[in-house]
């Protein structure tokens, strides 16, 4: 299930006696547990509400708490992170969720499990797990429509695509955005892209990002601008490499088309590309200006930059403005 679902699960009457909160996304798994902690009556966490840090061999003593009765106002919510159980102890887990008591959850949070053990398999099939993986692509864009959308905002998916681009995918920062712009806006609000552009700010990630788009839109005054502001700050290797990484998504996307026979690829092929659906739209509208013979050329200079930065004392900033300045020269006729 979902963090949300369960969320709303935990509070309600229908809450099962154990849940599994797997993936270690720090924020989602903060949310669930604070939400796990809300769902017991404010009167009576001192007695239960259990936060446990058990050692390996202490499983009995987890259940042992779990199978105690709530004081007066049920539920008991007993909680650990990431306990260092042999599959002995999972074990024992595993037997008491034959045998639960009905006033008591259990809530575990682990960012690994090991599927083999009878334990996990139980989770699973009973619908017990809670993904807290951090969402990428498509469902990191929904998820920030979704944080919106709980403030009284509205944003379409281009928008939060935006806001990805420009702040990097850290929940915890992408959360913080949402909220500063819903205050922002107040209740009712619609988010549009000027707003964006002109609030939020561009992580590092971000410029190299942008350094990438400029360069495949030929924008080669923008390029070396973003460049220089990302070598006062960043090591000349991670700007390379994501340089790189954008000429061969245009690589990827070209070839996408011509094995389709297509000059333009639908949404849906996002998914088979690994690739956000609006990265797709915006580097396949530069990949039509740039002919094959160039994209080899391009991805040539990338790799002899390459070699110079590794094998020579060149200084990192004059290679790469000299490779700006060359791919700058590059595509600029179909």
């Amino acid at each position: 299930m979902t963090p949300a679902a369960f969320i709303r699960e935990i509070k309600g009457a229908d809450r099962r006696p154990l849940y599994l909160l797997s993936g270690g996304e720090p924020t989602a798994v903060r949310r669930c547990l604070t939400a796990a902690g809300e769902a017991v009556d404010p009167g009576f966490r001192d007695f239960n509400l259990q936060i446990m840090n058990p050692a390996a061999g202490e499983a009995a003593r987890l259940t042992g708490e779990a199978a105690t009765m709530a004081f007066f106002a049920p539920p008991r919510m007993v909680v650990a992170k990431n306990p260092p159980f042999s599959a002995d102890d999972w074990n024992i887990l595993a037997a008491y969720l034959d045998d639960p008591n009905p006033s008591s959850t259990i809530v575990l949070a682990l960012d690994k499990i090991d599927a083999r053990l009878k334990f996990f398999k139980k989770i699973k099939a009973a619908g017990l797990e809670v993904d807290c993986s951090p969402p990428k692509g498509a469902a990191l864009v929904k998820w920030l429509a979704a944080e919106f959308q709980s403030r009284g905002v509205t944003a379409e998916t281009q928008v939060c695509a935006q806001i990805i681009e420009r702040a990097g995918s850290d929940l915890y920062v992408l959360a913080s955005e949402a909220e500063k712009l819903s205050l922002y806006l107040g209740q009712g609000g619609a988010l549009t892209a000027g707003l964006v552009q002109r609030l939020v700010s561009l992580a590092p990630n971000a410029n190299i990002f942008a350094l990438g788009e400029a360069l495949g839109r030929h924008d080669l005054s923008s390029a070396l601008s973003t460049l220089l502001d990302l070598l006062a700050t960043e090591h000349p290797m991670p700007v390379l490499a994501m340089m790189i990484r954008h000429f061969r998504l245009i690589l990827i996307i070209k070839t996408r088309q011509a094995s389709l026979g297509v000059s333009r690829l639908g949404r849906e092929e996002a998914a088979s590309l690994d690739i956000n659906p609006f990265v797709l739209d915006k580097t396949q509208g530069q990949a039509a200006s740039w002919p094959w013979r160039e994209v080899a050329a391009a991805l040539t200079a990338l790799e002899a930059a390459h070699l110079t930065l590794v094998t020579t004392s060149t200084p990192a900033a004059m290679v790469l403005e000299n490779l700006a300045l060359e791919l700058g020269r590059l595509g600029r006729a179909a």
